[in-house]
């Protein structure tokens, strides 16, 4: 791995043409564009380090600018160098479901596992899975259900908790993963966790095409007091998780809130330089 600027990337970081460098609403800080494989028509793929893991192999994700999401294609570079070699990048990638290395496979077998009523192969490779990568919702989500399955009430509200804290670029926490938050009993060990605070009123299960609503307010406060608690980690995620959620708002939320795309991208740089000094801006 070399040390570039502050970032620590790969040892064959020069076989790519990095494209951006600066902070920004999407994709989120954190993700290194390059050209190859790029379509031409906005969509890319990059490295992404997750929050408080600069210092690690990034994984690769294809951007979908359209989408606004992140999807994890490859375990590592090298892995998608091998890939872009041997097609030129004209192919789809597929995923090898024996590669235990990279998060998403694990998260795709516990399914097959928690479906087939293996619960505890399932959460062996669920804890496997967000060991490697935290920040996906769905495996919080998959590993609360499981745990719930089991009777393991402590480890599934505090997975449920998780779920909401994840990088929402990877998708948006689930009508099962609000159902899950909202069902847990607020006056136990959790009590004091700044999102189960506001649990009455933080996230509502919405439509099909809006399956997650959620009261920008009460989230505001729980970013504030996550700050207050020192948990920077969560309230940044969370933070830019408020930034991709304003983006996409109508323009009569965004004039409520204040919110400017580029004023409030310059006041994340800020926040990430004095908390992550290491991320990408």
């Amino acid at each position: 791995m070399l040390k570039i600027s502050k970032m620590t990337l790969p040892e064959n970081v020069n076989k790519v043409t990095r494209t951006n460098s600066k902070c920004r609403i999407f994709p989120p800080v954190g993700f290194l564009e390059f050209e190859e494989a790029n379509d031409g028509a906005g969509d890319n793929y990059g490295l992404y380090w997750e929050f408080g893991k600069e210092n690690s192999e990034p994984i690769i994700c294809s951007k979908r600018h359209e989408e606004f999401l992140l999807i994890p294609e490859f375990s590592n570079l090298d892995s998608f160098l091998g890939w872009f070699e041997e097609t030129g990048g004209q192919k789809c990638p597929s995923l090898d479901l024996k590669d235990t290395s990279f998060y998403i496979n694990l998260f795709l077998r516990s399914k097959v596992s928690s479906k087939n009523g293996k619960i505890v192969e399932a959460i062996k490779a669920l804890e496997k899975s967000i060991e490697l990568f935290a920040e996906y919702s769905d495996s919080w989500t998959l590993l609360a259900e499981n745990y719930y399955k089991t009777n393991d009430i402590e480890k599934g509200d505090l997975a449920s908790v998780n779920s909401i804290i994840t990088n929402y670029a990877f998708g948006l926490p689930s009508k099962k993963c609000i159902e899950q938050f909202n069902k847990i009993d607020s006056s136990g060990k959790l009590k004091n966790n700044p999102l189960l605070k506001r649990q009455d009123s933080l996230l509502q299960g919405g439509d099909y095409l809006n399956p997650f609503v959620i009261n920008y307010d009460q989230l505001i406060e729980a970013i504030n007091e996550f700050k207050e608690l020192k948990d920077y980690r969560s309230a940044l995620i969370l933070e830019q998780n408020y930034g991709y959620l304003m983006h996409l708002e109508q323009s009569d939320v965004k004039i409520k809130y204040n919110f400017e795309d580029e004023k409030w991208s310059a006041y994340f740089s800020n926040e990430i330089y004095q908390r992550f000094p290491d991320r990408i801006l």
